[in-house]
């Protein structure tokens, strides 16, 4: 029984269901849903509204892999697979010389990089390009052309292979900085709830057959809700096999880096708006006892002095475990600890600097593209500087990996098509603070004058 076959024979189930509660309280001499009933009724025509979007989720789906007659259908791959599970499971990937790439891949690294690139790009220009020598060639290497099976995931699409999604995923990692440093969270389904302790226990003196004043560790939740982003790509429609390589190492660069630097400005610079999918970031989020005013008269970084990032180390509460960094944007941090460092001179330099790696006063650096970049003054503004450990701050819920559509005629006129790639995630800063105790993150801000 396929997915869609048992949707129905649930839906016909429900419909049952609600229809013999109806007719229990018609019989009872047409009287109106009892205290018992009235609650098993609404739950069943909630499954049902349900179970509907499932249904058309699931014809569309089919709908789309019939426009793929070239492609083989996932139940084919499997059949493949099965009858002939070595050759299609260990087949090696042969390049052919005029695919050689022409340039060094950026989204593809490591051993069998060009292997990979290569996969992808046959299923680039199988699905995308409907060329029927690549959707036989994925066929052979076991690379399924398979459209996306969950309901909640957009209609239409079709899941990248493996080797493309960890190309993206890496790259993704590489570029956003808020992903690589908070603390991810999968999540199964649309919504998830996480507990996170708030308060502890207290200790008491107590004298000699005194009562022990009992306390209670508090808990709190970690609420994640999955937003969809997505980005539009124009790709022509002649996709050359000489270019395979490039062609899946390009589109794989393209998309990770546009949902980076999306969940980069989500995280660090979101205000709830639907600019930012309704997230707000470290910017908006911290409260007061988790900010530090800068001194008076240093508005810009170049004004910035040693104690003011001494200050915000000092300010850093010492939580088990913490790793602290700063996060800041690369013109930022040379007009402030580069200049700061540079002026020391002499040995003071790497004391200041800590290491040859980017650090300052001992603590790692991590240059944020998405942050503040303004180097003049700027008066009783938040969120020039950073310092604290990202992951005690902020949840990263992942829900899915990233899916790819692809359209045709939107860009007819020009011989281009529309590829669309999504995913789904969703970010907490949960860390912020109160009014006067500090939080895992600490800001800077600029004074009034």
């Amino acid at each position: 029984m396929t997915r869609l076959q048992r949707l129905e024979s649930r839906k016909a189930a429900l419909v049952a269901e609600v229809s013999a509660i109806s007719q229990a309280a018609e019989a009872d001499g047409q009287r109106g849903l009892n205290a018992e009933e009235k609650p098993r009724a609404d739950a069943a025509f909630s499954e049902i509204a349900s179970t509907d979007i499932q249904i058309a989720h699931e014809r569309q789906i089919e709908d789309f892999q019939r426009s793929l007659p070239s492609s083989p259908s996932a139940n084919q791959v499997a059949e493949t697979r099965a009858q002939a599970p070595a050759v299609a499971e260990t087949r090696a990937v042969t390049i052919p010389a005029t695919c050689l790439r022409s340039r060094k891949l950026t989204a593809f690294r490591g051993e069998r990089a060009d292997e990979r690139a290569y996969l992808s790009g046959q299923w680039i220009r199988a699905v995308v390009g409907r060329d029927q020598r690549a959707a036989q060639w994925c066929a052979d290497h076991g690379v399924e052309l398979r459209a996306q099976s969950e309901g909640s995931d957009s209609l239409g699409g079709v899941l990248v292979p493996l080797e493309m999604e960890r190309a993206i995923i890496d790259l993704r990692e590489e570029f956003g900085v808020f992903r690589a440093n908070s603390s991810i969270s999968p999540m199964a389904s649309d919504t998830k709830t996480v507990p996170r302790r708030a308060s502890g226990l207290t200790a008491y003196f107590v004298g000699e057959g005194s009562e022990i004043t009992a306390s209670d560790k508090g808990w709190n939740q970690i609420q994640l809700t999955a937003k969809k982003l997505a980005a539009l790509v124009k790709y022509s429609s002649e996709l050359a096999e000489d270019a395979v390589i490039n062609i899946g190492d390009d589109l794989a660069r393209e998309i990770a880096y546009a949902f980076a630097n999306k969940e980069d400005e989500c995280g660090f610079n979101g205000d709830g708006t639907s600019t930012y999918g309704g997230i707000v970031g470290v910017k908006n989020a911290t409260l007061a006892g988790s900010e530090y005013t800068a001194i008076t008269g240093n508005t810009a970084f170049g004004t910035l002095d040693l104690e003011d990032f001494e200050a915000m180390v000092g300010k850093l509460p010492r939580f088990p475990g913490i790793q602290p960094k700063w996060y800041i944007h690369q013109a930022g941090w040379a007009s402030s600890m580069l200049r700061l460092a540079a002026a020391a001179g002499g040995n003071t330099v790497r004391e200041i600097e800590g290491g040859a790696m980017p650090m300052f006063l001992g603590y790692p650096v991590q240059m944020v593209n998405v942050m503040n970049s303004t180097t003049t003054a700027q008066t009783s503004t938040h969120g020039l500087v950073y310092f604290g450990d990202l992951a005690m701050a902020a949840m990263f819920g992942s829900r899915r990996g990233v899916s790819i559509a692809v359209d045709s005629s939107r860009y007819f006129e020009l011989d281009q098509l529309a590829i669309r790639g999504t995913e789904r995630f969703d970010i907490n800063v949960h860390g912020t603070g109160t009014a006067s105790v500090a939080g895992p993150m600490i800001q800077l801000i600029t004074p009034g004058s």
